[in-house]
């Protein structure tokens, strides 16, 4: 029989939905367990409280089937699922296993009373095997809440119970029953812990409900994982997973069952065994029913990998899953001695079969062997920590772990997928590449291994590299992009580095191959790199060139440690020679190179001179080796100066690549050793370049880098400098100045007044271009700058003309529409203020009133800017860089004003807050979310701030009631769907959603109006000692957000109630304690369960079946009846489609035959929903009436639409999500 199509459910919160089905199921579960332990442990201290409670639970599921049977009897057994008999049916399974777990319980006590049972000796007197009994208890509940399931066609609901009843007791009572056996695992617990997870296994098959068949295998899977990490548990526990294993693995040998829940399954199982592994990894025995079944090395490591072998993976061979040599191969990671051995020999013979087998798919035998490297280094972790111990001892052979790791197993492995590679079943990004990398990552292995094995990790990365780049030469269909290349490159060439790197450490002096290694990797990598070079390819974007220069790095760090000062600094100079001549080979000086290629080889040349600059220093190089040392470094950029005549590209992005160049050799220019020969070079070349080509963003920035300049090398120069030396000695010019927060000598004068004369010296040439000067205000305006600061450093008391220079400059911009200026001038004025208020109060004036100033200047700006004066004589670029600083100067303008008013709380505690308050308006009136909710917090820090300082007898802590109010402000208007933003656009993080068709302000203010509120209702609570108030408010937010969420269908909604209904009602229950926590916990799992169901039906979900080819179920508890709907037609009338066929099939289907029979008192069938059908598509759309009677409401809402010219369309994009588009009417169209 052909399997049944699959409904496909098109909704854009699909994944939302689904996760909240697993979480509700996975929590209730959880939920449900702790909730029974609670109550068997912590509640109850009197033995016949048993007995109550368990007459009370059982009669309460007693009632629960006489509910069923009268339901039965009124309606008939083809009744439709109601959510009375479902809660019911799930309440009546739940009370009926309390009841068989408790009523056991007083059995035994009962039994000791009347001395028909012998106890244990001590204060824990049950038998051992209480805990069987328990379990047939639970047994027979179970098959009776079975066969009333199947007897009156329950749904998912109380069948979900029934699975996690027995889940939930082994769970809860494991703990007490090893209390029982003194923490021994003996044989009736062992029975009774592999009894309940089975029958919750083959109950869920029974019950026919494929998620709960995945629930019940991962939770068997995962008790022993519990058990084993619990404080009351021992590792030796997760031998129960070995059986566990085993009877999934029975269970999955029928051929019936759904292939792809097994599927699905093998992953929680390979799963669990790897994590077990991990826990076991220490040694421990295999011990079943307290019996020790075998030890190291073939302990219960070894047996979870035969556990996987052969009670998983031989069952499910007919299955095919393909997670099963994946997983096989990741359980040899822990395996050791010659358990490993065996392991390994099989693992890898396993890979050469699949390897070579015809029907292994592609996709499996690269994650296999992938799988195989991750065991390797796993192994090769651990191994290395024990470099004493030995992997095989057989008569005289011994073979060490380090050797074996390094030397056996890591070359098998290598060379097997070098020829799985060679068969192109492995990728390069996947094979050996991913080997060799995770490898070159092993610092202990290296350090403790033969330098053999980094040899075969270089021999073998150098060979990888040569097939790739002759690949790529040689094919051009392989050429790949740029992006992806550099990826693929920085894989293969890395595992070279870190080796040579990790094994440079602690060398000793006779060492001399490894010390030389670095440098014959850095060799061999430009070599390969060279031989299949492109015409006219520069290595400088390419990995290869940073993994060089790394080598040499390397090589000179491993090599100057042991080597004299002398010897060491020529060393230095050496390997700065040989990197500045890779550099200007590659950056220009043997063919053309593109401006970012320059750009980057410059970042290595600032690279190569920190380090240098560094290592000279430190040795105490003599001024001759200072010298050459900053001659090396120059003479690259002047080289390729040299050679780079003409500038060929002259685009905008070329031009902006030079800049930066040109800045990151300003950088350059600090790493100056001599005093001079490197820095003076450099800011010459700097200026005359900025100045020759017009760069607005470097003659921008030459002032700052000329004070920087000047206030760092006076402060560091000595006598033996060459320039500084002479620079401090000049007269007046030598002395400092305290304009700026740092002394800077006034000889900066002759560095900025440079600036200026080279802008001089080009200006004539550029008036008599063609095309026309370049220089314009913004051009001129870093000139300016250095001339105004030149003046200013000469004066004898500066303190004055900051303000000066600053009111200049802002005039000046503003009359030549320099635009760039007014995003830092509200900083000139706070500084230029702080400046003159220090000059005019000697101290006594508030600093904190230049904040204000600052901030005053920055609202004033963005008043100018609103009222369209500031920018009215600047030019908007079409450019992006200067589009951006045109658009964005009054929003910059309007961060300065509220960042300079919150730190003036200095002056009074009201300022923040004021700015708080004015940046929540500005947010609802320019429709800024992110201002709007960030307000928000920051009015509740300044608020409390203002309470602290202003008003010491008020608790600051009443500073909370006002985000809680503002929190439940928000909420309401989120049910409410009003919309308190001005007209206009949105403005968000997320461009693609700042569109009022994408913005979802209802979901915005829903769930930042919970946390407002939630968050300091949790501080207040606190403050005012009433913390049920917060378990309280949470429920009762939880309760809003689950009924609007289900009947808006609002994923977010759910989400939070999913969360939250539990959090809150277990927080009360804690605060109050004793029976309110006992109710509020079964309260909270039972919440948690009815939620997973009304997710699998409001949310659209299927729910799978556990047998092959079986159409899923989809419940409808909780979906509301429809009531009659009159068509969307009362505000735009819209033509009636034509009939066609497949709506005159649907018509007679839906339309209930006369002849049909009824009970006595029939219950009125549920309606069909409209079904809408076209000539043109071969399927109908069914549109429910939730979803009908929502969309008039929103249709309804948009009052300002002219439904005479639009008309509202459902539609449904590629991705799944339903979208009410609005379209306009042919006639207007035409």
């Amino acid at each position: 029989m052909s399997q049944s199509p699959q409904n496909t459910v098109l909704r854009s919160d699909y994944d939302a939905s689904i996760v909240g089905l697993y979480a509700s199921l996975v929590a209730g579960g959880l939920m449900l367990a702790y909730a029974i332990y609670y109550v068997t442990v912590v509640n109850v201290s009197d033995d016949y409280s048993f007995l109550t409670l368990g007459i009370i639970t059982g009669a309460t599921a007693v009632s629960v089937i006489g509910m069923h049977e009268w339901f039965r009897h009124q309606y008939g057994k083809d009744r439709v699922e109601n959510p009375i008999e479902e809660y019911g049916g799930a309440i009546g399974v739940l009370m009926g296993a309390l009841s068989a777990v408790w009523l056991s319980r007083f059995a035994v006590f009962y039994g000791k009373e009347m001395s028909w049972i012998e106890v244990q000796d001590g204060e824990v007197w049950m038998p051992v095997w209480l805990a069987a009994l328990q379990t047939a208890a639970i047994l027979l509940v179970m098959e009776i809440s079975t066969f009333s399931i199947r007897r009156h066609s329950l749904g998912t609901l109380p069948r979900t119970v029934v699975v996690l009843a027995p889940l939930a007791v082994v769970f809860s009572g494991v703990k007490i029953w090893l209390d029982y056996s003194r923490g021994e695992l003996e044989e009736f617990i062992t029975i009774s812990v592999v009894l309940l997870t089975g029958s919750a296994i083959l109950y869920s098959l029974r019950l026919d409900r494929a998620v709960l068949y995945l629930l019940a295998s991962g939770a068997a899977v995962g008790l022993p994982i519990f058990m084993a990490l619990s404080s009351w548990g021992e590792t030796e526990h997760a031998s129960l997973l070995v059986p566990a294993v085993v009877l999934v693995g029975i269970t999955a040998t029928d051929r019936s069952l759904s292939k792809r829940m097994i599927e699905n399954g093998s992953g929680a199982v390979v799963a669990a065994i790897l994590f077990c592994q991990i826990i076991a990894a220490d040694g421990t025995h295999f011990i079943i029913a307290g019996q020790t079944l075998s030890q190291e090395p073939f302990g219960l490591t070894f047996w979870l990998w035969v556990a996987l072998l052969v009670g998983w993976f031989a069952p499910t061979t007919m299955q095919r899953t393909p997670a099963m040599p994946v997983g096989l191969a990741l359980a040899l990671a822990l395996l050791s001695d010659e358990a490993a051995m065996v392991a390994w020999f099989v693992g890898l013979s396993a890979f050469v079969y699949l390897e070579t087998h015809p029907l292994a798919r592609d996709w499996v035998v690269r994650a296999t062997y992938v799988a195989m490297v991750v065991s390797w280094t796993v192994s090769s972790f651990i191994g290395a920590g024990d470099p004493e111990g030995n992997i095989l001892e057989f008569g005289g052979l011994t073979l060490s772990v380090i050797d074996g790791l390094s030397l056996v197993l890591f070359p098998a492995i290598l060379a097997l997928g070098i020829w799985a590679q060679s068969r192109h079943r492995l990728r390069f990004y996947e094979g050996p590449s991913v080997l060799l990398l995770l490898a070159s990552f092993n610092v202990d292995l290296i350090e403790e291994a033969h330098i053999l094995f980094v040899g075969i990790i270089l021999v073998a990365t150098l060979y990888q590299l040569n097939s790739f780049l002759r690949i790529r030469s040689e094919n051009e269909e392989s050429q790949l992009d740029w992006g992806t290349e550099i990826v693929f490159m920085t894989l293969i060439v890395s595992p070279v580095v870190l080796s040579t790197l990790f094994s440079s450490f602690d060398l000793q002096s006779d060492e001399v191959v490894s010390r030389a290694l670095p440098l014959v990797a850095a060799i061999g990598l430009f070599g390969i790199c060279h031989r299949w070079r492109k015409d006219g390819e520069s290595l400088s974007l390419r990995p290869e060139m940073a993994a060089i220069l790394f080598l040499i790095l390397v090589f000179l760090m491993s090599n100057i440690d042991e080597a004299s000062s002398t010897d060491a600094i020529r060393m230095t100079l050496a390997c700065t020679a040989l990197a500045v001549a890779l550099l200007a080979f590659e950056g220009g000086a043997a063919f053309h190179t593109t401006p970012l290629e320059r750009l980057i080889g410059i970042s290595y040349l600032s690279i190569v001179s920190l380090i240098s600059a560094v290592i000279i220093s430190e040795e105490g190089a003599d001024m001759l080796a200072r010298s050459a040392r900053d001659l090396l470094i120059i003479a690259a950029p002047v080289i390729v100066n040299f050679r780079l005549k003409t500038i060929l590209d002259l685009s905008q992005e070329a031009r902006n690549f030079g800049t930066l160049t040109l800045s990151i050799l300003l950088i350059i220019g600090l790493t100056d050793t001599s005093g001079g020969l490197l820095a003076i070079p450099v800011f010459v070349i700097a200026v005359q370049r900025a100045a020759k080509h017009v760069s607005t963003p470097v003659l921008a920035c030459l002032p700052i880098f000329a004070v920087i300049y000047a206030s760092v090398f006076h402060s560091n120069h000595d006598a033996n400098d060459i320039i500084w030396n002479a620079m401090a000695e000049l007269p007046y010019l030598g002395e400092t100045t305290d304009l700026l927060a740092f002394d800077t000598p006034r000889w900066v004068s002759i560095l900025l007044f440079s600036i200026p004369a080279a802008v001089a010296f080009y200006l004539p040439i550029e008036r008599a271009r063609e095309e026309g000067s370049r220089f314009g205000p913004e051009q001129l305006f870093g000139p300016a700058l250095a001339l105004l600061m030149g003046i200013a450093f000469l004066l004898p008391d500066p303190r004055t003309a900051p303000i000066m220079i600053v009111a200049i400059l802002t005039y000046v911009a503003w009359k030549n529409g320099v635009v760039l200026w007014f995003w830092i001038s509200p900083i000139a004025w706070f500084w230029a203020s702080s400046q003159l208020f220090d000059y005019m109060g000697d101290g006594s004036i508030e600093p904190a009133l230049a904040r204000v100033v600052g901030g005053l200047a920055g609202f004033f700006q963005y008043a100018l800017v609103q009222k369209g004066v500031l920018l009215q004589n600047a030019v908007r670029d079409e450019a992006p860089e200067q589009a951006q600083l045109f658009d964005k100067a009054g929003s910059v303008s309007r961060v300065y004003g509220y960042s300079f008013f919150l730190l003036s709380g200095e002056l009074t505690g009201a300022l923040p807050f004021i700015a708080a308050l004015f940046a929540a308006w500005d947010g609802l009136r320019n429709r800024i979310p992110l201002l709007l909710h960030g307000s928000v917090f920051v009015q509740s820090v300044t608020l409390w701030n203002w309470i602290s300082e202003d008003f010491p007898t008020t608790p600051p802590d009443n500073a909370l009631l006002w985000p809680i109010a503002i929190g439940i402000a928000m909420v309401y208007i989120s049910w409410s769907r009003k919309d308190p933003y001005g007209s206009g656009e949105m403005m968000t993080i997320m461009p693609d959603l700042s569109g009022d068709d994408s913005f979802d302000i209802e979901k915005d203010f829903g769930l930042f109006g919970s946390a407002f509120f939630l968050v300091a209702m949790l501080l207040y609570s606190a403050f005012i000692d009433f913390e049920i108030a917060f378990g309280i408010s949470i429920v009762i937010l939880s309760l809003h957000h689950v009924v609007v969420g289900f009947s808006r269908d609002h994923g977010w909604r759910r989400m939070i109630s999913l969360v939250g209904m539990p959090s809150g009602l277990i927080y009360t229950g804690l605060d109050q304690g004793e029976l309110t926590l006992v109710l509020m916990l079964f309260l909270a799992a039972l919440t948690l369960i009815g939620q997973a169901v009304l997710y699998a039906s409001r949310g659209g979900l299927e729910i799978g079946s556990t047998i092959e080819g079986a159409t899923p179920f989809v419940s409808e508890v909780g979906v509301r009846d429809p009531e009659p709907e009159e068509p969307l037609m009362d505000k735009d009338e819209l033509p009636e489609p034509e009939p066609s066929e497949s709506s005159d099939r649907s018509d007679e289907i839906d339309s209930p035959s006369e002849e049909e029979e009824f009970d006595p008192e029939p219950v009125e069938a549920r309606p069909h929903s409209p079904l809408f059908a076209s000539e043109t598509a071969p399927f109908g759309i069914r549109l429910d009436p939730p979803l009908v009677s929502n969309l008039r409401a929103m249709i309804d809402a948009n009052n300002s639409v002219d439904f005479s010219q639009w008309s509202p369309v459902l539609g449904i994009s590629s991705n799944g999500a339903i979208v009410l588009n609005w379209e306009k009417k042919a006639s207007e169209e035409e």
